[in-house]
């Protein structure tokens, strides 16, 4: 394939902007629509999403975009994942946060890949919760305040009598919208446009980011990614509190992978990614880094077993092919250990 020398170089300044561009970026809410940091695919995920180099379906888009040119057909992925069990009833018992992923992708002759991408974290059925005006002075709350300070201590009793009023939800939303182009035979370069919507009761909020992504083979078996994800910072406006932007700040991944064959039983990709994340340096002094391990195993290119770890955090998972002529179907299941309640993921994916 024939160098594209003016789009490599175009790329390599907007990656240098982004980078020198994280140093002017403010740092109020750091962890704003921290739900994108969750991660996507069962496949990913059970590999302790350790992806950023391998990136090779429909779920590239948000791992690194510029893996997308490895599709070389159409392909799909969708996921859900119950997060944060509430400690009741079986194993695949329902839990307090709804995670879901859809995602499309597909080349186009010589234009590149395109794909199109949704996220949504969701609680749902929260109670809102007011008072029934008992004693009929026109104000909600009343209690019995024994000492007339005019606080609730506890043991001073409400007059009103509280009742659920109705049910909300908090929800965030994502669309990204990707590109990617080979612009040599071992190198690829992409990026997501990130559209954001926030909502909480009567408040929501919206924004947009880039990332920005690339993927270089310097051997057959050999992958090397990076990523910089919310490249210039990804802000939200809100409309309806004090302080109405929160930042999301830039973040850096980088990782490697490489692939085994093993004759006639299958192959193996093992990788490892480094993930750093801009922190206060007036405060902190440093960046945190979070490093992720995995593989994937393939037996007959039928069943899959993965392993991997973030940090201290274990992952596992397993998938299984199903092919119909030029169709594959997959269908994998990632287990994820957290410090607030182990997480479930399904996903349904494929080409065509």
């Amino acid at each position: 394939m024939r160098e594209k020398g003016p789009v490599v170089f175009l790329f390599a300044v907007a990656l240098g902007f982004a980078t020198v561009s994280m140093r002017a970026i403010a740092e109020e809410g750091s962890h704003a629509a921290e739900f994108l940091s969750h991660g996507v695919g069962a496949r990913a995920l059970g590999m302790g999403s350790s992806f950023v180099s391998v990136a090779d379906d429909a779920t590239a888009a948000y791992w690194n975009p510029a893996g997308l040119v490895q599709i070389q057909q159409r392909a799909f992925a969708m996921m859900y994942s119950d997060s944060f069990g509430a400690g009741q009833g079986g194993f695949l018992s329902k839990g307090l946060v709804a995670y879901n992923f859809a995602s499309y992708a597909q080349g186009v002759e010589g234009i590149g890949s395109i794909g199109v991408s949704w996220i949504r974290l969701g609680v749902d059925d929260i109670p809102h919760t007011t008072f029934v005006d008992i004693n009929g002075n026109g104000r909600l709350g009343d209690f019995l305040d024994k000492d007339g300070d005019g606080v609730k201590d506890p043991g001073e009793l409400y007059i009103d009598r509280p009742e659920v009023a109705g049910y909300f939800s908090n929800v965030d939303n994502a669309l990204l919208i990707s590109y990617a182009r080979q612009v040599h035979s071992r190198l690829s370069v992409g990026g997501n446009l990130k559209l954001l919507r926030q909502s909480l009761f009567e408040s929501s909020g919206n924004g947009f980011g880039i990332d920005l992504g690339l993927m270089l083979k310097p051997l057959d078996a050999l992958h090397v990614g990076a990523v910089l994800v919310d490249a210039t910072g990804t802000q939200i406006r809100w409309n309806t509190t004090d302080e109405p932007v929160f930042t999301r700040n830039p973040r850096f991944r980088l990782g490697m992978s490489y692939r085994i064959s093993l004759p006639v039983i299958g192959k193996a990709t093992f990788g490892v990614d480094l993930e750093t994340d801009r922190q206060d340096l007036q405060t902190t002094g440093s960046h945190e880094r979070v490093v992720r391990v995995g593989g994937e195993y393939w037996l007959f290119d039928v069943v899959a077993l993965r392993m991997g770890a973030e940090g201290r955090k274990l992952a596992a998972g397993a998938g299984i092919r199903l092919r119909f002529g030029e169709v594959a179907l997959f269908t994998d299941y990632a287990f994820n250990a957290h410090d607030l309640g182990n997480s479930q993921r399904i996903s349904i994916s494929g080409w065509f």
